[in-house]
């Protein structure tokens, strides 16, 4: 489904044949490969499907096995670099999650589905569409992955979606994953292998873009909540003045907890590696007085975060939401600034957009207070000349 979503998007289909036709040549199991590419609708939304008509010995495949002959097929081809690094390292994925499940070595786990030629086609064919689109050359997103539900039955027995090797896969690189919509399995362990080495990063919605090109690529079933279809969206960056990131909000109500408490609660929560954290007050049911706790810090620490806040006001629950935000380019620079016939070091927070204009000029407090109490002058007076003096130095 991502090798014809690719391809709808603008994938050079012959470029991808070459690619695949370098499989036989370098991986035994396999006889030959052919790829061909329908027009299909998925209620009634039109979509590209790719056929892949796969000869192969029925035989498994060690790990060992598949690795040298993904590299093997990659060191032969025209790829870039990026291409190149994008096939070894979805392969690499797979392997290792499937060597550390049945407790062997990446070498010996003998591979049943993941060991088919079916594996290095989609791999291949995902890689050379993507070079043909310079697609390693920008920046790949993903929104959380959609894993389906139920049970499927292949080569191990009967188990719960997602298999234990998607699972695995989203656990070690922190993959954001939602259940459903269908009991059906919408993620396979070859999908998820690439989309991990694909894409450089995870968020809740799209990131600022002008979208440029659209493609639908189908899978073969047909479900009843509406299109099978997994859908890439191709375009350029907005320009903009600020940079730009993705930062959790982080809050809970308290109404029972002490003043001392609190206190003690956001200092422990900035210690922890919140970016701010503050308190308001609120009034809430039966007319009780109380606070709002909220924090702001990077996606990775939300977790982190959210145990400080749960464990030292001992609040039932956090509530949280993905931010996009404009920041300013932030250095801390340090100037010598005369008092009569003294000299001191000040720390001066810097704040600039992406052109590199000043916007933003801040003396730290500590440094303004330490040279205020030194010289027994109010410490208004220090910072207004910390930054008159700031000014001529760096704008």
């Amino acid at each position: 489904m991502l090798l014809a979503a690719l391809i709808d998007a603008g994938g050079e289909v012959e470029v991808i044949r070459r690619v695949l036709d370098l499989i036989p040549q370098h991986f035994s199991r396999c006889n030959s490969v052919r790829l061909d590419t329908t027009e299909v609708k998925k209620h009634g939304f039109r979509s590209c499907q790719v056929e892949l008509t796969i000869s192969e010995k029925p035989e498994e495949t060690e790990g060992g096995e598949l690795v040298r002959a993904t590299k093997a097929i990659a060191d032969s081809s025209n790829l870039s670099s990026n291409a190149k690094a994008f096939a070894n390292g979805s392969v690499r994925v797979l392997t290792e999650v499937e060597g550390k499940l049945h407790g062997a070595k990446t070498s010996d786990v003998h591979l049943h589905e993941a060991g088919s030629t079916d594996t290095l086609a989609d791999v291949f064919g995902v890689a050379a569409a993507c070079d043909s689109m310079g697609i390693f050359d920008g920046n790949v997103y993903s929104l959380p992955i959609a894993v389906g539900g139920g049970s499927i039955t292949f080569s191990h027995g009967t188990v719960s979606v997602p298999a234990p090797a998607v699972l695995e896969i989203v656990r070690r690189y922190s993959i954001p994953i939602i259940g459903g919509p269908v009991l059906e399995e919408l993620t396979t362990p070859t999908g998820i292998s690439m989309l991990t080495n694909l894409a450089g990063t995870f968020l809740e919605r799209y990131p600022p873009m002008i979208p440029e090109k659209v493609g639908y690529g189908a899978g073969k079933r047909d479900l009843a909540f509406g299109p099978n279809v997994l859908r890439v969206v191709m375009g350029r960056t907005i320009e903009k003045s600020f940079n730009s990131d993705v930062i959790q909000v982080v809050e809970t109500n308290l109404d029972d907890v002490s003043g001392e408490i609190v206190g003690n609660a956001l200092r422990l929560i900035l210690d922890a590696g919140a970016k701010d954290a503050w308190v308001s007050s609120a009034q809430f049911k039966k007319g009780r007085p109380g606070y709002t706790l909220h924090a702001i810090c990077q996606p990775s620490d939300l977790e982190r975060i959210s145990e400080v806040i749960i464990k030292e006001t001992g609040t039932l629950g956090v509530r949280y939401q993905q931010w996009g935000r404009y920041v300013l380019q932030r250095d801390i620079v340090i100037i010598k600034v005369a008092f009569g016939e003294r000299k001191f070091d000040v720390r001066v927070k810097v704040a600039r957009d992406r052109s590199g204009k000043l916007l933003g000029i801040k003396p730290e407090f500590d440094d303004v207070e330490s040279i205020a109490r030194s010289l027994s002058r109010p410490a208004r007076e220090v910072s207004a000349l910390v930054l008159q003096e700031a000014r001529k130095i760096l704008e």
